[in-house]
């Protein structure tokens, strides 16, 4: 039945809905039914703002002067983020629902959901790398801008580190593929996460969630919301998450792997006027959780002295006392974190008439003191510590006009500034392999300052052309590049004097270098709506991303040297489709990436035998980041849901990949090493990877179907939900690369159950999560010639979930 006909109907029979309420709300509906706000307009695609889901369904309350109210309930269940359909663009969208249902705790599951995106931790570390659509970059010490940019509520985290420990009272996840920065925010070439956290409501709601699940995991999270005043409304959240250890050390068993989370928001939301709308947002996260910690693939320092760990939640490590006493921590500490992040924000919105006024102002910090790790091996050959403090104060400003020319013309114009202070330091316990502890620490003060526009024309009712231009100029410095050795003694005499180590002679501090990035971005857009359900679009774009430095391990002046600024020009033509009323929606892209410059963490080599410095350095492999002349990219992306009966749901997503270098020189890491094992001195071997796959997965597929049972005992219902993913294999971490330097490819099945009143006021679920139990890789991960490792996936997790809402 149609709604006018259900409208209809409850005028015939109740003559308490005035005429005149009734046509208002038959125009009302009319309207939206056939016009498609936000689309090819500036300020309301994916792009300007992310556009949460709706709240499940509610009674629809009809009023008109003086007479009783009439509620009206809609028991259809519709697609979520309708206005996105009338939108161009790929971005991948998902609500709070689909997050809990997969169990996202954190930005690093979210790759199990999204097409063509990987994110990976860095060397055990807290600090992911996000690679979508093959653009990415590996960064483990966190001093440069990501190539997909994290949102939280609209605020710009720079440093990806920052983005971990915020996932909870989460309204909604966008995922966009670049190039992006042209309605807010910076510019970047792979893509921006933007994450929106539920705002304050003007009716009291409270509400607790629990989660228990295998290994000892539970995850509590609580939320408080409603008014001050009637103009001023609050929000209070907050998530703890405990336990979960399932790895263990392979000489003494001790359990590693325990998570020690905790987190607040606090959201004010303020009305002074009926155009002007401000919101003030604080957050702030402790992580004590232990590291992630690997399992050991091969020891290519000593082949002889360990084999594949036979069980992938197998590990060790060893504390070495002085070196304990050197970074300032127990030597009873196992691998962990020791990391503090909070951030406030404060958001404006002023309706001038001839325009809309957005400000954003914000403040974050982080603190990072990491135990990691990075051999898998008891003995002290890649134990690292890292200290940083990063402060990032940022200013938005946005101007969105009114549409001009009868609403044919839209135009938003921005500025965006951030300054950015970071300190860092690396202590390595080499000891074992080297003989000594080695420190790097670093300042590195930056600023960006960028301005965009972008003027969208509707050359016919159904026809759009959007033009976007951005500009940044990003000016970073490396300032105080340090390193110093700590040479291990042997004799009683010198331990007694030096108190365990001493400060080498061979400590160097290097000169102050910069990297200045003055660069223009831009997109042109071309989209055609043919009815009410088919959107196809077309777009060229040019992304750039600013350059950075390595501050690894310095023991070279030529790895202080800056990396250029990356740059892609992106092609992409897609549609968005629904069809058998508004029961099957489909939707797909192509897209075809030049990628260069590309940003690269590779190697360099000091020839000679590393038991003496040479005027170059010490003799050794080395990381450090190389541009990659050139490479390409393209691929797929399909989205499919559906509804075909009452209560049944499903959803696919596909993502095909291809990426080859088409112009790279580098170290051949693995030739290197095999010099080195036969010979004990270093040399530089150089191969050309042209034509080499890119190494990224080719194929990354995730579904799930859910059913909803019609009501049992009138008043409650059963929903039966199942969902997988697959990824094939990967191997960036050395092009070329095959055994042990391949992720393989793996299949993940979860299943959940959830008995829950028809009023949705609480609910109680089990469930659980790699129902196979599979065992499976995550990244692979190399330290120099000590070892190489790899991050196991998580086992099978059963478990339950309860919590009300009221």
């Amino acid at each position: 039945m149609s709604f006018r006909n259900i409208m209809t109907a409850i005028a015939v029979f109740s003559p308490s809905v005035s005429s005149a309420a009734l046509s208002a709300t038959l125009s009302h509906h009319s309207s939206h039914a056939h016009h498609y706000p936000g689309a090819g307009r500036p300020g309301t695609r994916s792009g300007s703002s992310v556009r949460i889901a709706s709240a499940p369904a509610r009674p629809r309350t009809i009023r008109a002067s003086g007479q009783e109210e009439v509620s009206v309930h809609a028991h259809t269940r519709t697609f979520e983020f309708n206005r996105e359909q009338h939108e161009p663009g790929s971005t991948t969208f998902l609500s709070a629902q689909t997050l809990q249902e997969r169990h996202v705790t954190n930005v690093l599951d979210l790759q199990q959901l999204v097409p063509n995106l990987t994110i990976q931790s860095e060397g055990g570390s807290s600090a992911p790398s996000f690679y979508l659509r093959g653009i990415g970059m590996q960064d483990y010490t966190q001093n440069n801008m990501p190539s997909v940019m994290t949102y939280f509520d609209g605020v710009a985290y720079p440093v990806a580190s920052m983005s971990s420990g915020m996932m909870f009272d989460v309204s909604s996840v966008a995922v966009q593929a670049g190039p992006v920065g042209f309605t807010h925010g910076l510019a970047d070439t792979g893509g921006e996460v933007r994450i929106e956290s539920n705002a304050p409501t003007k009716t009291f709601h409270y509400g607790v969630n629990e989660d228990l699940a295998s290994y000892y995991r539970s995850k509590t999270t609580a939320y408080i919301s409603g008014l001050i005043t009637s103009n001023l409304q609050y929000r209070i959240a907050g998530q703890t998450l405990q336990g979960g250890a399932f790895r263990f050390n392979r000489d003494t068993g001790q359990k590693i792997g325990n998570a020690n989370v905790g987190a607040l928001r606090g959201r004010l939301a303020w009305q002074p006027d009926a155009k002007t709308n401000i919101d003030l947002i604080g957050s702030w996260s402790m992580d004590r959780s232990d590291a992630t910690a690997s399992t050991l693939l091969e020891d290519l320092s000593n082949p002889a002295h360990a084999g594949r760990d036979s069980n992938i939640y197998a590990t060790s490590w060893s504390l070495n006392p002085k070196f304990a006493n050197l970074v300032g921590i127990s030597p009873k500490s196992i691998p962990s974190f020791n990391n503090v992040t909070w951030n406030i924000a404060l958001k404006g919105n002023r309706d001038f008439g001839f325009a809309h006024l957005k400000t954003l102002s914000s403040f974050s910090q982080q603190q990072r003191h990491e135990y990691v790790d990075r051999d898998a091996l008891e003995y002290r050959s890649g134990d690292t510590y890292f200290a940083g403090n990063t402060n990032v104060f940022a200013q938005q400003v946005i101007l969105e006009g009114k549409p001009l020319l009868k609403g044919r013309f839209h135009w938003l114009a921005g500025l965006y500034y951030n300054r950015v202070r970071s300190f860092g330091a690396n202590w390595f316990d080499m000891t074992d392999y080297t003989g000594y502890f080695r420190e790097t620490s670093h300042n590195q003060p930056q600023q960006n300052f960028s301005q965009f526009a972008t003027l969208a024309y509707d050359i016919t009712k159904k026809l759009n052309l959007q033009l976007s231009l951005e500009h940044q100029s990003d000016d970073r410095q490396l300032v105080g590049d340090t390193i110093n050795q700590y040479y291990f003694q042997n004799t009683a005499a010198q331990l007694k004097q030096c108190g365990g180590y001493v400060n080498c002679t061979t400590s160097r501090s290097y000169a102050r270098h910069g990297s200045l990035t003055n660069q223009f971005s831009g997109k042109v857009s071309l989209s055609y709506q043919f009815n009410r359900n088919i959107l196809v679009y077309a777009s060229v774009a040019r992304g750039v991303k600013p350059g950075g430095f390595a501050t690894n391990t310095t023991v070279s002046e030529v790895q202080v040297e800056p990396f250029k600024p990356e740059w892609v020009m992106t092609y992409e033509a897609g549609a968005k489709t629904e069809f058998f009323d508004h029961k099957l929606r489909i939707n797909g892209t192509l897209f075809y990436n030049q990628y260069h410059d590309k940003q690269m963490l590779g190697s360099i080599v000091i020839p000679g035998v590393p038991t003496a410095a040479t005027q170059e350095g010490i003799p050794g492999m080395y990381s450090m980041y190389v541009n990659v002349p050139h490479s390409k990219t393209w691929g797929t992306e399909i989205n499919i849901a559906a509804h075909p009966i009452r209560g049944l749901s499903f959803s696919q997503n596909i993502g095909y990949l291809r990426g080859t270098y088409t112009d790279y020189q580098q170290v051949d890491q693995q030739a290197v090493a095999a010099h080195y094992a036969s010979t004990g001195r270093y040399a530089s071997y150089v191969t050309s990877f042209n034509g080499s796959d890119m190494g990224m997965p080719k194929l990354t597929l995730s579904g799930s179907a859910s059913y909803d049972t019609l009501p049992l005992w009138r008043h409650y219902k059963l929903n039966f939900e199942v969902n997988y993913s697959y990824r094939t294999q990967q191997n960036s971490l050395q092009p070329r690369g095959s055994g042990l330097y391949v992720v393989p490819s793996y299949f993940l099945l979860g299943a959940s159950v959830t008995f829950r009143p028809l009023n949705n006021r609480w609910f109680v679920t089990a469930y659980a999560s790699n129902l196979t139990g599979r065992r499976y890789l995550t990244v692979v991960s190399t330290i120099a010639t000590t070892s190489l490792t790899a991050v196991s996936g998580d086992p099978r997790f059963v478990g339950g979930r309860f919590g009300f809402d009221f």
